[in-house]
């Protein structure tokens, strides 16, 4: 599976997280505000163990955690 480099340290299952929630996620953008939000534009992923989910962040300072159960926040 090829993965964005800032994500090649995920486990297949984590990438497939990373990638569902965040194709829901940008689905509920508006066209421009999209672009801000693209895959190319996730500087850092982290595995969040505690709350079991991913911290997404951005290189405009934004960062959400996606969840297993496919929701963010």
């Amino acid at each position: 599976m090829d993965k964005i480099p800032v994500a090649k340290h995920l486990s297949d299952d984590d990438y497939k997280l990373l990638i569902t929630v965040y194709l829901e996620h940008t689905r509920t953008m508006g066209l421009k505000k999209r672009e801000n939000y693209t895959a190319s534009h996730i500087v850092k992923v982290e595995k969040n163990v505690k709350e079991n989910c991913l911290n997404v962040h951005y290189e405009n300072g934004d960062w959400w955690k996606y969840y297993r159960n496919g929701t963010w926040g």
